[in-house]
């Protein structure tokens, strides 16, 4: 038996407390691993470093144990008799993917905070709460009638969330004979009627091309918030989305932003939360996992969220397009497809794929993933079929069947789908294995469901003369091409005047120096601005869009 207990003495600590009971039949040594990452984001988080007051104990006396690594630690155990391991969790961090106490709500995704018991046999694993008021409660895992989870393994454990609040708005709806529930903890400033409405589009939209769900009831949980915040995570039958600041949802555009991320999120229903690398199926929480499959897990979710949006009518064609534009325009700013192949971005993800990192390192699995997946979806679409018919197909071999797949065995369902393999394999070896400009392959290619790529200057006169990304007069950029990376840097106060021959500069660098430049004007024009845009409305638009 393995029984978590949790509960917070004091929420106002952010502090919960949690005690595993632990019971074996036979004498045994077990490892008590606290999870190093999570599902969804592929870098380590070290959550043991939330952790304090490990202890051990059976029948009142204190068992002795060892701690092998920084989140890991190991202990004998005797047959039949009960084992209390007890510690303190340090819940301070508000994202869709960590833990949160206070006197107005607990919040908690298990895979932050509840230790795996390895030495044992697989067994079923009850989570009791304990604490006493916060009335309202959602979890991503059935309740029982004795008001406990129970969980067949410790994947399923590490997936779970669960929010216990004292005010909590629930709204349901029903798409194919499947429950979906919302539940809001925050201030609403929003429409209850055209939220629900926006979910069931695209929802039900999903569902026609799938085929199906892949469970019995999922749960949307909302935690909007009183400051600026975005961020959701997916779970098998759920995800958390935070997202703030509240009174902007009275806003279109911030609520176009909020059905965006929750349309992503229910898109990696499938995929991620089935349709999965074979490297990732099971989960190893205690250490790095590597994959050069982050294009397909999160390139394909950015760009398929955004399009069943539009294919289910909650997005009109402009507000597509304006979305799309948005990732064209942050990846019109990156060189770091130069540098890093998004196979080689996707398995480094492990040191530093959420951050910004050093300049031009690496490329996005999300933004220049989806330009992959828009890529792929044109040339499937000439063939008569479609990136949505591909992930269809990934469903029924891979997500059904539990199976994880290979890049290799992925890509023969692109092969699958008419494509010319000799044409599919050059596109591979040079815009996903290597680093061609995917902007030149689009350029060539988007006039097949009426649209054309412009190419504009960039308005900003530092940025288009010489490549200088600023913020507030402070450098934040500079491309390597332009004249201007041979004399300033990063970070350098900008003081600057335009003359009808040249831009003259004086910096102030963080080491006290200040500098003066002149630089004639060229007809260079760096970082312009790439926009998708319609030219008629054609057959095979009709396609892409419906």
């Amino acid at each position: 038996m393995i029984k978590y207990q949790i509960s917070s003495k004091n929420p106002t600590s952010q502090f919960l407390n949690i005690q595993v009971l632990v019971h074996s039949y036979f004498d045994t040594t077990i490892k008590v691993q606290l999870p190093a990452w999570r599902a969804g984001r592929y870098q380590l988080a070290d959550y043991a470093q939330n952790l304090r007051k490990f202890t051990v104990e059976s029948n009142g006396h204190a068992v002795p144990f060892s701690k092998e690594n920084k989140n890991t630690w190991t202990m004998s155990i005797e047959a039949n008799k009960e084992y209390t391991i007890s510690y303190e969790y340090h819940a301070a961090k508000m994202d869709a993917g960590s833990c949160w106490v206070d006197e107005q709500q607990i919040y908690i995704n298990f895979v932050n905070c509840l230790v795996e018991i390895k030495g044992l046999k697989p067994q079923d694993l009850i989570i009791e709460f304990l604490q006493k008021g916060y009335s309202k409660r959602v979890c991503t895992q059935p309740l029982l009638k004795n008001q406990n989870y129970t969980v067949p393994s410790f994947e399923e454990l590490a997936d779970t969330t669960l929010l216990a609040a004292e005010n909590l708005t629930h709204w349901t709806y029903k798409v194919a004979h499947q429950d979906f529930q919302i539940w809001i903890h925050g201030e609403i400033h929003f429409s209850k009627s055209e939220f629900i409405t926006a979910h069931k589009k695209f929802t039900k939209r999903l569902i026609e091309d799938f085929g199906e769900f892949p469970e019995s009831e999922y749960h949307f949980i909302y935690q909007i918030l009183p400051y600026k915040h975005y961020h959701g995570v997916e779970h098998k039958r759920g995800t958390v989305i935070t997202f703030g600041p509240w009174d902007m949802l009275q806003e279109t555009e911030a609520m176009e932003d909020l059905i965006g991320v929750a349309c992503h999120e229910l898109y990696h229903a499938w995929n991620v939360c089935q349709i999965r690398p074979k490297e990732l199926l099971p989960y190893n929480f205690g250490t790095e996992v590597y994959t050069e499959a982050g294009w397909m897990l999160e390139g394909i979710t950015t760009y398929m969220g955004d399009l069943y949006l539009l294919k289910s009518g909650v997005y009109g064609f402009e507000t597509y397009l304006k979305h799309f534009n948005k990732i064209l325009d942050r990846e019109s700013t990156v060189q770091g497809m130069q540098t890093s192949s998004i196979l080689e971005s996707s398995f480094d993800l492990w040191l530093d794929g959420y951050q910004a990192g050093i300049p031009d390192k690496k490329t996005s699995i999300y933004s220049h993933g989806a330009l992959i997946a828009f890529a792929l979806d044109l040339m499937l679409l000439a063939q008569g079929s479609s990136l949505p018919k591909v992930m269809t197909r990934a469903w029924q071999k891979f997500g059904m069947k539990r199976q994880g797949y290979s890049l290799n065995s992925f890509w023969r369902l692109f092969k699958s789908k008419g494509i010319d393999a000799e044409r599919l394999d050059e596109f591979y070896r040079e815009y996903i294995h290597g680093k061609e400009n995917i902007f030149d392959f689009l350029e060539n290619t988007v006039g097949l469901i009426g649209m054309e790529l412009n190419k504009m200057d960039n308005p900003d006169l530092l940025t288009k003369q010489l490549g200088i990304l600023s913020k507030d007069n402070v450098i934040l950029k500079i491309h390597p091409c332009s004249p201007a990376y041979q004399a300033l840097m990063i970070g350098d106060e900008l003081d600057w005047a335009e003359t009808p021959e040249s831009i003259k500069i004086k910096s102030k660098r963080k080491n006290g120096q200040n500098h003066s430049f002149d630089f004639p004007k060229g007809e260079q024009s760096y970082y312009p601005k790439i926009v998708l845009h319609p030219l008629e409305k054609t057959a095979e638009f009709d396609i892409w869009t419906k």
